[in-house]
């Protein structure tokens, strides 16, 4: 249930009005018993991009959050892609500026945990050891919990459609992403590159694939006996309707394109009802790093797609049951492809071309 106190909507915009001060009071009046507090800044004119920063005090860590959009003239309420991480002061990141534009809002946001006490016991930074898998393991964990705060909050905005909820993350943040996605059904879509919903399996390919770097030969104890809890493909079951797009490299020794493949197969039985809403994509020969343009298609297409400002998702497409309909399907115009393969190249309902005469 949302918090009393996350769950303010009121954030200042220094917009002229013929009695300014009543409401400025009531506004700074709520953020101040909802812990909430947000950034001070000139509204731009509609169709500009505007940046806002909110912070959230009560029922948990300190949490930054950052939102993108574009406010026109109808107020038409935005989908929203959620991401872990900030947003560059007044700049977009690339792959997102078209969706922006279209109606999408951007929610980057942060949440103050704090360190493990034990210096000795905090993951150091590509350092891959029983450090580094268990901060995997619990963020997971933790991410579940963080986006159900902020998702408690963003919906209370009126400019928000809480029925348009997707996660954009690649690497650590498309991981974390996956934990969430199954944990929470207010999220509709998610695309993750070069990322994997399938812990336990990640972790057990550090070794052959040359990263890990201890001295030790198994992860911690405490590590194990979190994964029933924290790996998401244990909770596979839960992911369905969430629109779900991997994109891995094929020669990927970080992510191992192996650990995204056992993830997907094992929701593969779960989305019976709608199999396209369920994809894995594998860009043979590259590596951890997908280039930009590639982000950007997948991240616009499946978005657009699932998410649309104004358009609905796709209807569920039945199963093709026979190879004769599923054949049908391949065709890219009204050609069927059987009239290629029988030499005439043409259609049902185009009259055969005359004989060639005799020499």
């Amino acid at each position: 249930m949302p918090s009393s106190h996350d769950s303010s909507t009121a954030l200042l915009r220094t917009r002229r009005s013929l009695s300014p001060w009543v409401p400025c009071v009531v506004t700074l009046l709520t953020w101040i018993t909802a812990g909430t507090t947000p950034s001070l800044r000139a509204a731009p004119p509609f169709g500009e991009v505007q940046f806002e920063t909110v912070t959230l005090t009560s029922n948990g860590p300190v949490a930054t959050l950052q939102l993108a959009f574009v406010e026109n003239a109808v107020r038409q309420r935005h989908p929203v892609i959620l991401m872990l991480g900030s947003l560059k002061p007044g700049e977009l990141p690339e792959w997102s500026s078209n969706l922006v534009r279209e109606g999408f809002m951007l929610a980057a946001f942060t949440v103050g945990h704090p360190p493990d006490p034990d210096p000795r016991r905090r993951a150091q930074w590509l350092v891959f050891d029983e450090r580094f898998a268990h901060s995997y393991v619990s963020g997971g964990l933790r991410t579940a919990s963080d986006t159900r705060r902020i998702l408690d909050h963003l919906l209370t905005r009126p400019d928000v459609d809480g029925d348009k909820v997707g996660w954009m993350g690649s690497s650590t943040t498309g991981i974390f992403g996956l934990a969430a996605a199954v944990h929470e059904k207010r999220l509709k879509a998610i695309v993750a590159f070069v990322a994997t919903g399938a812990y336990e399996r990640w972790l057990d390919t550090w070794k052959p694939n040359g990263l890990w770097r201890s001295g030790t030969n198994d992860l911690w104890p405490e590590t194990r006996s979190l994964l029933p809890q924290a790996d998401p493909i244990h909770w596979v079951t839960n992911l369905f309707p969430c629109a779900v797009l991997l994109v891995s490299g094929g020669k990927d020794k970080v992510v191992d394109p192996a650990s995204a493949r056992a993830f997907v197969d094992a929701a593969t039985p779960h989305y019976r009802a709608d199999p396209d809403r369920l994809r894995l994509l594998v860009y043979e020969g590259k590596t951890h790093n997908l280039p930009a343009d590639v982000v950007a298609l997948h991240a616009e297409h499946w978005f657009r797609l699932y998410l649309h400002p104004s358009r609905p998702p796709p209807a569920p497409r039945p199963e093709a049951l026979s190879l004769q309909e599923s054949a049908r399907r391949t065709a890219i115009n009204a050609t069927p492809h059987e009239q290629f393969a029988s030499g005439s190249g043409r259609t049902n309902d185009s009259p055969a071309a005359a004989p060639r005469p005799k020499p």
